[in-house]
């Protein structure tokens, strides 16, 4: 039987009113239960990742130790998951265009957990090293991702309230993991620890992203600039190889042909990943994004507070246990000041951003606490006051609060 063209019509739009329904919940704005809802194990992802990179500063002494590592292993056993974190952040930046966000951040635990174990298992400085490898990778992920959901889920006004939030997290996580950390080495359960209770934290982050975690489906086509990423890692891996071992006994002076040849490589390295990135249709570093002022300065400023970040929070732990003695416990202790400061400027700072809708002035103000707490801990020694030393590290945990929850 024949149908008649009006009820056709009739038919099609009422098949398509439940799809356009649904379209219309989905753009909906969510509100604010549904948002801390949806954050609950993204954040807690983020904290364990994090927890991960700081949780073994006051235990290093001791891997070290027991594992018979150098200084400069030393230095690795942070850089190495550090610099996977930085290569790959790019590239889960572009899987999360290529495939579900959730999915993704979950993959991401999932392989946090396996390099958790092997680290907890290593007993040599290079199988300690693959693992920080791993781990730096699946940090990478929660990284990006995080941001990608934050960006996908909450409205750009309201973003500084939220990113005030994940940087308390990250705050905590940073500051506090040198405290859990020299607990964990002083009790029965040894340093292995340090990164086994990153394991059940990280198994909670998953149950909970799978229970709270609600997206739209933001899918779509893009491809992986993996020459460009291969560019970058090679040529900012060359570079951090060449400053580890530069000056050091039995390997190669400052200024020396392998240092001439190592810098002279990384140099090329990353000319070739600008032509590249300016020829690609999809580049890992967007040139002319970068190439805003803005932009630029912003990646300079976060830079520079990465390194005193996580260069503060390495040397500390040092600091308290070779030069005044402390145990793990009381160096995790002795950063208390620097934890407190670093949690007050980054959730003021988010609720500030959020109530004003003003950045600019917290960055400032963080970049002046943040110089002046570093310039002013650059003159402790081993007898100067402990009091002191926390005021230090109160301003400059402060002034890292502030720009690290308007940079991130």
């Amino acid at each position: 039987m024949a149908t008649h063209p009006t009820e056709a019509k009739v038919a099609e739009a009422a098949a398509r009113q439940p799809a356009d329904a649904a379209h219309h919940r989905s753009s909906e704005p969510m509100s604010h239960k549904q948002i801390l809802q949806a954050l609950t194990g993204l954040l807690a992802g983020l904290f364990t990742a994090i927890l991960s990179s700081t949780i073994v500063a006051n235990a290093l002494p001791t891997i070290m130790s027991d594992l018979n590592g150098s200084q400069t292993d030393f230095a690795w056993v942070i850089t190495a998951a550090l610099l996977a974190n930085a290569a790959t952040t790019p590239i889960w930046g572009k899987f999360s265009d290529l495939f579900d966000k959730k999915v993704l951040v979950q993959v991401s635990i999932v392989i946090f957990v396996a390099g958790s174990v092997l680290a907890g298992f290593a007993h040599t400085i290079p199988l300690l090293l693959t693992a920080r490898v791993i781990q730096g990778i699946a940090m990478g992920g929660l990284t990006a991702l995080a941001q990608a959901i934050i960006g996908t889920i909450i409205a750009p006004r309201e973003r500084g309230r939220y990113s005030g939030y994940m940087g308390g997290v990250m705050a905590v996580a940073t500051a506090g993991g040198p405290l859990l950390g020299g607990f964990i080495v002083d009790s029965p359960l040894g340093w292995r620890w340090t990164f086994f209770v990153c394991v059940p934290l990280a198994i909670i982050a998953l149950v909970l992203l799978q229970v709270t975690l609600k997206l739209p489906d933001t899918r779509r086509k893009a491809r992986i600039d993996w020459l460009g990423s291969i560019l970058l890692t090679a040529g900012v891996s060359l570079l951090l190889i060449w400053v580890s071992f530069a000056g050091k006994e039995g390997y190669y002076e400052w200024f020396s042909r392998e240092s001439a040849l190592m810098v002279g490589g990384s140099v090329i390295l990353l000319a070739l990943l600008l032509v590249v990135e300016a020829k690609v249709a999809e580049p890992i570093i967007p040139l002319t994004i970068i190439s805003e002022r803005t932009t630029a300065l912003a990646i300079i400023a976060s830079i520079a507070v990465g390194i005193a970040l996580f260069a503060s929070s390495s040397y500390l732990g040092q600091y308290y246990q070779v030069a005044r003695g402390a145990t793990p416990t009381e160096a995790g202790l002795l950063t208390l000041p620097m934890i407190a400061g670093n949690l007050i400027g980054s959730i003021g700072a988010g609720q500030l951003v959020t109530k004003y809708g003003k950045w600019k002035r917290y960055l400032i103000a963080g970049a002046l606490f943040l110089i002046a707490g570093l310039g002013l801990a650059g003159t402790i020694d081993h007898l100067t006051e402990l009091w002191l030393v926390g005021i230090y590290t109160f301003v400059f945990g402060l002034g890292l609060g502030l720009m690290l929850q308007n940079l991130v």
